[in-house]
């Protein structure tokens, strides 16, 4: 069941009706008219309050949320979480993405990588609650049942926006508002006071809660809601959240190759040198095969272990699940040249889409639920039984991937054995999630989960030491979440103080 959301509500010209305006008379045609057209990307505030406003404002929260979470062809939430945990490493001179990659990120008042996302999440929060007064008002008993799916689907947006925030920022989020109908009046803000990022999760399962409410078949607030809860630390819930999501399920965020803010961010940024994708990061020190970029040639492996790395093999592995190659370019350079960048095949083109959500996800959330209640046969069933199928699941997630490894072959993965031990069992969960969800913008609620609900220390979690770029003087600093951004000063509820970029 692969679902996309672009281009939802919109209706092409029925071929008649076409074939009509076709065979107008010539005689019809009056040329002053023909320069007075509507411009189709620009809407007054009162064109979003009728009927025919339901397409456009749908689409609208729909498409922010992706622009938020995936981008608009650049970097967002999804690339932002990359960098600053393990996954990627930047690879030109901006100093906003050596600021997330060296996890010491700069003063609001000189911007940040996620400082577009984190608006366009807001939007995406805001038009969705837009467009479900407007489908409330014109529901009848004809299309009560597709109004309400299409209600779920908002509330289920509106719900990512929240669980976003909670990985993605500080556990101080304002969320101010305006009324839901009515003009949209600057006079009528209502400035929102900090969410804490449990609070933030509590709301998102409010949202989800109500999405179900509308459609209990939405597959993609019952994942939204396993995912919010397992932030929460209510693993059985979790669970149960997902229980009725089949393995088969995958909501995709859409890209294309029409336009620009329509690429897929992965590979745009990754082809243009901006960044690349990660191996054993922290290592101690980071120079030779323990750079990150372990400057290797074709697919020789760089190496899976490294002293002192914090971060994962995600190239040493060469795993089935991160297929990639070098970027094609003189040494595989970056756009910095003496940095390598390697591109990630999962996404190898402008249209590849990216999975939001998915069974395989709430099969992962199911996994770590019977490790913390001790099932741990079944903990190894459900991580198994996605490894017995990895071909069939990855040609779900990525139905256009390169694939690497094997380069020749059905790609497979040998089944894991038990390691016996509480913290082995940890690490094997989150390993699997690392692989199976890379690049997917979960990596970095996970690292904040490690520290926050398992009791470990950050810097046995996230990347610590010398940084590769820099020399002998540039060391990671402590940042694990996204300041607020500086326009949200003029909120006088905000509290910036409150905004702790390095607590989990």
């Amino acid at each position: 069941m692969n679902l996309f959301y672009k281009g939802k509500g919109l209706r092409a010209l029925p071929r008649l009706a076409l074939a009509a305006v076709m065979a107008l008379p010539l005689a019809a045609c009056n040329t002053d008219e023909i320069v007075a057209v509507t411009d189709p990307e620009r809407l007054r505030p009162e064109d979003l309050t009728g009927l025919a406003a339901v397409p456009a404002l749908v689409n609208g929260a729909l498409r922010q949320f992706g622009g938020g979470y995936s981008g608009f062809g650049g970097d967002a939430f999804l690339s932002g979480s990359a960098v600053i945990t393990d996954e990627w490493y930047y690879g030109d001179t901006f100093t906003t993405r050596q600021a997330a990659d060296q996890r010491a990120l700069q003063p609001p008042v000189l911007g940040n990588i996620t400082d577009g996302a984190y608006t366009a999440l807001h939007q995406a929060r805001l038009n969705s609650r837009r467009a479900y007064a407007v489908v409330q008002q014109f529901t009848t008993a004809a299309t009560a049942t597709a109004d309400a799916a299409t209600q779920a689907q908002l509330r289920t947006v509106e719900g990512y926006t929240y669980v976003t925030f909670s990985e993605g920022w500080c556990g101080a989020v304002p969320f101010s508002r305006i009324p839901d109908t009515g003009p949209l009046d600057p006079a009528l803000i209502e400035f929102g006071a900090p969410l804490s990022t449990n609070q933030m999760n509590d709301t998102a399962v409010v949202r989800f809660n109500e999405a179900l409410g509308r459609n209990s078949a939405n597959r993609f607030a019952a994942v939204g809601k396993g995912r919010a809860l397992l932030n929460l630390g209510r693993y059985a819930e979790a669970a149960a959240a997902v229980a009725a999501v089949p393995t088969t399920f995958v909501f995709f965020i859409e890209h294309s190759p029409n336009t620009g803010a329509e690429n897929n961010p992965v590979f745009s940024l990754q082809s243009n040198g901006r960044y690349g994708i990660s191996n054993l990061e922290g290592a101690d020190p980071p120079t030779g095969l323990n750079r990150p970029d372990a400057p290797t040639t074709g697919f020789a492996a760089p190496p899976t272990t490294a002293p002192g790395a914090e971060g994962l093999p995600f190239r040493g592995a060469q795993d089935p699940r991160i297929p990639y190659s070098g970027r094609p370019s003189a040494g595989n350079g970056c756009f910095t040249a003496s940095v390598r960048c390697w591109m990630n095949n999962n996404y190898p083109d402008f249209e590849a889409d990216v999975p939001v959500a998915s069974g395989i996800e709430a099969r992962l959330i199911e996994a770590e639920a019977a490790f913390q209640a001790g099932n741990f046969v079944t903990m190894m069933a459900k991580l198994n039984d996605l490894r017995a199928n990895t071909a069939g699941n990855l040609t779900l997630l990525y139905p256009r991937a390169k694939q690497t490894f094997p380069a020749i072959g059905i790609p497979t993965l040998a089944p894991l054995t038990d390691p016996g031990t509480t913290a082995g069992r940890r690490d094997m969960i989150f390993y699997e999630r690392a692989f199976w969800l890379y690049n997917t913008g979960h990596r970095q609620g996970d690292l904040r989960r490690l520290v926050r609900n398992y009791g470990l220390a950050s810097t046995s979690v996230w990347p610590t030491g010398l940084h590769f770029r820099g020399g002998s003087t540039t060391f990671f600093g402590t940042d694990v979440a996204y300041p607020v951004p500086f326009d949200e000063e003029n909120n006088t509820s905000f509290v910036r103080s409150a905004c702790k970029t390095d607590q989990n």
